[in-house]
C-alpha cells in the first residue's frame, strides 16, 4: 500500500470517529428533551394533617376488665388472701350522683349474696345496695363519704372489703368481661325507656346521662328505677 492510499484511509477513519462523537453529543440533549419529565421538589412537602375524627361514645356506662358485676349494680373484685373488694358500679354512680352519706356495716358483719350490704344516700334518698358475694366484712372505706365513688367507682371508691371463701361459687351468678358490657348496654336502653317522661332534665350532651339522675327525675320514675335496676324499694325523701 503506497503512502497516498494510507493517508486517505486514515483521513476516512478520522472523519468516521468525529461523526460518531458528534452523534453521541447530539443524542444526549435530544434524549433529555424527549424523555418524560418528573418534577423533583426542592423540599419535601409538609404532611397534610388527617381530618379530625369525632369519636362517638361506645356506651353510657364504663365496665372495666378484672371484676364481676351483680345485676343489682354492685361489683366484686378478688384481691389477696381470699378477700374481695365490693363497690357500686358506674351505673349506680351516674344514677345517684353525689353521695351525701353511706351506711356501712361494722367489721365482722356477715353479708349474703343478693341481700342488702350497705346503703348509699343521695339527692333521692337512701338506696340499699345488694351484696354480690357471701362473706364477712373485714374493712370499710370511709373515702366513699367524701366523693371517692363519684370520681373512681372501680378504684378508690370501693366500699367494703370482705373475706369471701365462696367467691368462685358466687361468681357463677355474676357478669364479667364482654358479657358484662353487653348487659350494661341493655341496662342503658332500659334506663332511657324508664325515664322517658322525665328525659329533658335528666340527660345532656346528646343523650348521655348526667350524674345524679335520681335527683332530677320525678318520684314515680325514681321508684321504677330503684325497683327495676337495684331490686329494692327506696323511699324518696331527705337524706
Amino acid at each position: 500500500m503506497d503512502t497516498g492510499m494510507l493517508s486517505d484511509l486514515q483521513a476516512a477513519k478520522a472523519i468516521e470517529y468525529l461523526l460518531a462523537v458528534f452523534f453521541l453529543g447530539s443524542f444526549v440533549p435530544f434524549w433529555r428533551y424527549a424523555a418524560p419529565r418528573t418534577a423533583v421538589p426542592s423540599e419535601a412537602p409538609a404532611p397534610v394533617p388527617a381530618p379530625a375524627v369525632r369519636r362517638e361514645p361506645t356506651g353510657w356506662f364504663h365496665v372495666p376488665d378484672g371484676l364481676a358485676l351483680h345485676p343489682g349494680h354492685a361489683w366484686a373484685k378478688a384481691v389477696d388472701g381470699g378477700e374481695v373488694l365490693i363497690g357500686a358500679d358506674d351505673f349506680a354512680r351516674a344514677v345517684i350522683g353525689r353521695v351525701h352519706d353511706v351506711d356501712l356495716p361494722e367489721p365482722g358483719t356477715v353479708v349474703r349474696q343478693g341481700e342488702p350490704a350497705f346503703t348509699l344516700r343521695g339527692a333521692a334518698g337512701p338506696l340499699p345496695m345488694i351484696s354480690p358475694v357471701d362473706g364477712m366484712v373485714v374493712a370499710t372505706n370511709p373515702a366513699v363519704r367524701v366523693g371517692a365513688m363519684e370520681s373512681d367507682p372501680y378504684g378508690d371508691g370501693w366500699v367494703l372489703r370482705v373475706q369471701a371463701p365462696q367467691f368462685k361459687r358466687n361468681a357463677r351468678q355474676l357478669l364479667s368481661g364482654s358479657a358484662a358490657r353487653a348487659w350494661m348496654e341493655d341496662v342503658a336502653k332500659r334506663l332511657r325507656a324508664a325515664i322517658a317522661p322525665d328525659l329533658g332534665p335528666a340527660l345532656a350532651d346528646g343523650g348521655v346521662p348526667v350524674a345524679g339522675i335520681a335527683g332530677e327525675v320525678g318520684a314515680e320514675a325514681w321508684q321504677r328505677i330503684a325497683r327495676e335496676f337495684f331490686f329494692v324499694e327506696s323511699d324518696r325523701g331527705g337524706v
